[in-house]
């Protein structure tokens, strides 16, 4: 075993000379396995090795494990951590219903603050080959994609996983070679937990009843998918700063993206989303296609709340993510467009958008949203672009009578905070186009239509 770990340590450089490393200890099979294993190769591989233990205060047990793990970590001559965090009231403080959850979102964070203090610390955990396939069928009974499906990863940011090719029978193989006697943790045969369920019920039937080797092939599953996610990931990230951008918010652009194939199409998406979250925590498929369908289909100016308070909204040319914590609470902006006098034909400017207006004499070849056509003989010249105005009414193609343009808004989604910013196109008596989302019936193309005028948005105004 302590061969196979040297090799898997090697293959993804898991350590280096001169590096720390502070191996995260519980007191089970595992992590002392972990620990022994690591204290044997740290002069070869010439890293410092340190130990931390955190207490979640669960069990009555707790205590006794924490003393344990200090002892053993003594024995050795490593440093030994040892930090006791209230799982219990920081689950109730947050509302996070799964206390296993709390201790995994606490234990982290307090490791991470443990390995900063000392140095800069990699972090590394006793997870192993049975983890990984725990792990792998907990994610697809959630409905993960690839990124779940590969499971955990060997290096995984400051997280090391020097375990992750050897099985729990070889560990406990190993404890046994040794002469270890690790602490059991009685929740481990809880079935409360989800984990512990496919562990103790799920694992065993598949391997009775329809693949003894069931755990092998998902191990193998992992490493394949693990494998093709990365290099979607990698092809994905070559993108920005073409079809994506990121600043203060990210961007993504509908037309690059609608030439993409599905697969980067969806991880585009995911990688905007965690540029700007930070992690993807709480997204789901379903979040990502409707974001897919907003980008390429959907409604200038529609929003999508996303989890962790951000929001995804819709603009002429693309998709924003923004942070949204605030967005709800913004006062609606008073500032306006400046009225302009269309160009016909040619090209006028309104804020950030641009309107071009073209003659023809036979029916247009341009369709969708972002433009319009109206016969010219019909129009009272001037048209101007502006923005809103109170009282503004307006007859939408298709409808009969007319309404106002604040209902227009309203039925339509548009948020309030944006609609100052719509170009609303008139001629001398009424709207003709709301650039971007309606032409007016005033004005449109019949039989007896000479002459065509053709307005289309060509720019996206960033509200």
């Amino acid at each position: 075993m302590l061969n196979k770990v040297k090799t898997w340590l090697n293959n993804y450089r898991l350590v280096k000379p001169g590096g720390r490393i502070l191996a995260a200890c519980s007191g089970g099979p595992d992590s002392l396995a972990l620990v022994h294993i690591l204290h044997r190769l740290k002069d070869e591989h010439g890293f410092s090795l340190a130990v931390a233990h955190v207490n979640h205060m669960l069990r009555p047990e707790a205590p006794g494990e924490a003393e344990f793990v200090e002892a053993f970590s003594t024995s050795l001559g490593l440093k030994c951590f040892v930090t006791a965090i209230d799982v219990s009231a920081y689950s109730k403080a947050n509302k996070i219903s799964s206390q296993e959850e709390a201790a995994r979102l606490l234990r982290y964070q307090c490791l991470r603050r443990i390995a900063a203090a000392w140095g800069g610390a990699m972090i590394a955990t006793g997870h192993h080959r049975d983890d990984q396939v725990e792990t792998v069928l907990l994610n697809f009974l959630r409905g993960a994609g690839s990124g779940g499906l590969r499971g955990m990863k060997p290096l995984n940011g400051d997280v090391i996983r020097p375990l992750l090719a050897v099985s729990r029978p070889e560990i406990e193989a190993y404890c046994e070679e040794q002469g270890l006697q690790p602490r059991r943790d009685s929740s481990n045969f809880s079935t409360e937990y989800r984990r512990n369920r496919i562990r103790l019920e799920l694992l065993p039937v598949l391997e009775k009843s329809y693949n003894p080797a069931i755990r092998e092939a998902i191990w193998r599953l992992a490493s394949l998918v693990g494998d093709e996610h990365d290099y979607i990931c990698g092809e994905a990230a070559k993108l920005w700063g073409n079809v994506a951008k990121a600043g203060d918010c990210v961007v993504i652009e509908s037309q690059g993206l609608a030439a993409l194939p599905i697969a980067l199409q969806r991880e585009l998406i995911r990688q905007a989303i965690e540029k700007k979250r930070g992690s993807l925590t709480g997204i789901s498929f379903e979040h990502v296609e409707k974001l897919l369908t907003m980008v390429l289909s959907g409604t200038v100016g529609s929003l999508l709340t996303l989890p962790g308070g951000y929001i995804a909204r819709k603009t002429y040319t693309g998709l924003v993510v923004e942070n949204g914590v605030l967005y709800p609470s913004k006062p609606v902006c008073t500032k306006k467009l400046k009225t302009v006098t269309v160009v016909i034909p040619g090209s006028t400017t309104i804020g950030s958008s641009t309107i071009v207006a073209e003659l023809a004499t036979a029916l247009p070849l341009k369709k969708g949203k972002n433009s319009a056509a109206f016969d010219l003989e019909k129009l009272t010249l001037p048209l101007v672009v502006r923005s809103r105005a109170p009282g503004d009414r307006f007859r939408p193609a298709g409808l009969n009578g007319s309404k106002k343009l604040k209902n227009f808004f309203i039925d339509d989604k548009i948020p309030e905070a944006v609609r100052n910013f719509v170009p609303i196109v008139a001629d001398q008596h009424e709207i003709i186009w709301v650039a971007g989302y309606r032409q007016s019936e005033h004005a449109r193309i019949t039989e007896t239509t000479k002459k065509i005028l053709q307005l289309t948005i060509t720019k996206q105004e960033e509200f």
